[in-house]
């Protein structure tokens, strides 16, 4: 006679229907995941905060690791716009006018920095080999 397979609706996974297989499972970190996103699907639908709190780290520094997936509310200045300049990408015309849209030659890390007008230095022929 064949095993039995267990199938697990949360994770979409079957295995060996044993109460030491079911139990490993059942207690296992991708299990308890599945069911907690399967159960907090519906509690978002129906307990939505109307006004969630601010978040306090992105208000102190302009900042959030969890960035869009925060639970917590990033304000928007009256005065900013959703998605800020984008310099344009001629590196010369940020070196001729010296500050375009805030961005300056001593902010820019040395690999993105124009050359030197005369070129770079000619260095001698190294043989490795």
């Amino acid at each position: 006679m064949p095993a039995r397979k267990y199938y697990c609706d949360y994770c979409d996974k079957q295995f060996q229907d044993t109460p030491a297989d079911r139990k490993r499972h059942v207690k296992g970190i991708q299990h308890l995941q599945a069911k907690a996103r399967w159960y907090d699907s519906f509690n978002q639908h129906h307990q939505q905060i109307p006004n969630p709190p601010l978040c306090f780290h992105f208000l102190n520094t302009g900042f959030c690791r969890y960035g869009h997936s925060c639970k917590y509310l990033h304000p928007i200045p009256n005065n900013a716009t959703h998605h800020a300049p984008i310099p344009s990408p001629d590196i010369c015309a940020i070196v001729h006018a010296g500050n375009v849209v805030g961005v300056s030659l001593g902010n820019l890390p040395p690999s993105l920095q124009p050359p030197p007008e005369a070129g770079y230095p000619h260095l001698p022929f190294v043989d490795w080999g």
